[in-house]
């Protein structure tokens, strides 16, 4: 009973999560290995925002046994293409469109 009712309890926290985390239904998505990045609307001074998220990960023990998760995280935070490289490393250089 209490492996279901932990399960269950991280499985909605992983929901939620996922829900926090969407981007806007007008932005541009591109998966990386790690991550998901998502653009808005270039504004009029060519800067964007840009939001990232992963996904959460499985801790495995000994003999595989899955341990822990480490949680999924993300932030939003503006892109402005004359300033490269911004953090994190290793996302599209150049705007992703819808």
């Amino acid at each position: 009973m209490y492996r279901w009712l932990t399960g269950g309890l991280v499985a909605g926290g992983l929901a939620a999560a996922g829900l926090a985390l969407a981007a806007p239904s007008s932005a541009g998505c591109e998966t990386q290995p790690f991550a998901q990045y998502c653009d808005g609307p270039i504004r009029p001074d060519g800067t964007w925002d840009r939001c990232f998220s992963t996904q959460p990960q499985a801790i495995n023990g000994q003999y595989g046994q899955i341990t822990g998760w480490v949680p999924s995280v993300g932030r939003c935070y503006p892109v402005d293409p004359n300033a490269w490289p911004p953090t994190p490393l290793g996302q599209p250089q150049y705007h992703i469109y819808p």
